[in-house]
């Protein structure tokens, strides 16, 4: 059953998704699946399984999430120069219109498929689709390989690097600011912790050909009681992107050294990890994601965001991300996709699974 890829994109940027608001999409996604023959279809909440019916040995997965971050008044979608624009289209409904179309000639391929359209991935890895599929039908996950559909320019992006998120809480005392001598203002203490977090040096290791890049970066900062008034309490919180050769406990211990010196913590100042979920290696050497690299066209690089290739890798399946769409525009108010790169993943993929 061919697809016009490009219409079902454009249908599905329409029908808003926005994590915990997936249920219209599913329901879409779960009509269109329906309608292909040889597939067998279930609905786990707003997580659709389609898995092609056949008793070949080797099982691919296919996975891409259904939700998107909230809109940036770009929720109606239109066409200019060959791109597809509106919320979602590059993350990742440009994905997940490449899926429907391979679903609709699945029968044909050389390898068994098993496609994964879950809800809530834009949110903490908590509360993902993926974990309520497991714990309902873990028997869909099993496979060779994973791919998932995240926007990648169709060039494969292996493994992923790791992310947390770090809670510092500094303490002050609280005086009049016309006497401030009488006080300790917490957010003045903040800054010694800013300087040192931006002037970090941090690791770039290269991890089976790939060159990873981490990052450490402030992303909020909350305090202050009154305009009179000196604050006695300032927090911030850190996002930290590590490389997959470090666990959540290493990569936080490297956070807390780094500013340890400057905490005091028998004044009641605190270092929380809030969220950590660990990287995953490059599986280039997997025979499946090798061909995929093969028929790109393109050299591999490292995927320097979390994906679920995460989830997937931390229970023994090689896992790799390949899509259509440039993930520098996801979760921009810009975002687009260029109708030839689905098309050109879809062909990649159809080449890679036999069809």
């Amino acid at each position: 059953m061919e697809t016009d890829l490009a219409g079902l994109c454009h249908e599905m940027v329409a029908i808003p998704s926005v994590s915990h608001d997936e249920a219209k999409l599913a329901g879409f996604v779960e009509s269109y699946l329906s309608e292909v023959a040889g597939l067998g279809v279930s609905r786990l909440g707003n997580n659709i399984i389609a898995k092609s019916i056949s008793h070949r040995s080797n099982n691919i997965v296919i996975a891409g999430h259904l939700d998107t971050v909230p809109p940036d008044d770009n929720q109606v979608p239109y066409l200019k120069d060959g791109r597809i624009y509106g919320l979602g289209s590059s993350d990742m409904k440009a994905g997940l219109a490449v899926m429907l179309g391979l679903a609709g000639i699945a029968s044909s391929f050389s390898v068994g498929t098993t496609f994964i359209f879950y809800a809530r991935e834009e949110v903490v890895a908590s509360q993902s689709g993926l974990l309520e599929i497991e714990r309902m039908r873990p028997d869909v996950l099993w496979s060779d390989a994973a791919v998932l559909m995240e926007p990648t320019s169709g060039r494969v992006e292996a493994g992923c690097q790791g992310t947390m998120r770090v809670n510092i809480e500094v303490r002050g005392k609280r005086a009049h600011t016309a006497r401030p001598w009488a006080g300790v203002n917490a957010v003045h203490r903040l800054g010694g912790f800013i300087s040192r977090i931006a002037d970090v040096a941090l690791d770039n290791p290269i991890i089976a050909g790939l060159q990873f890049q981490e990052a450490l970066q402030i992303v909020k900062v909350t305090g202050g009681v009154a305009n009179n008034v000196v604050p006695d309490l300032a927090t911030m919180v850190v996002n930290h992107r590590f490389a997959p050769d470090k666990d959540v406990d290493s990569a936080f211990a490297f956070v807390s050294s780094l500013v340890g010196d400057l905490l005091e913590l028998e004044n009641g100042d605190a270092i929380r990890l809030e969220e950590g979920v660990p990287g995953a290696v490059p599986y280039l050497d997997n025979e499946f994601i090798s061909k995929l690299v093969e028929v790109s066209g393109e050299p591999p690089r490292a995927k320097l965001g979390w994906t679920d290739v995460a989830f997937f890798s931390a229970r023994g399946i090689p896992a790799t991300n390949f899509g259509p769409g440039d993930p520098l525009v996801a979760h921009t108010k810009d975002e687009f996709v260029e109708i030839s790169e689905i098309e050109s993943v879809f062909s990649s993929m159809r080449a890679v699974l036999g069809g």
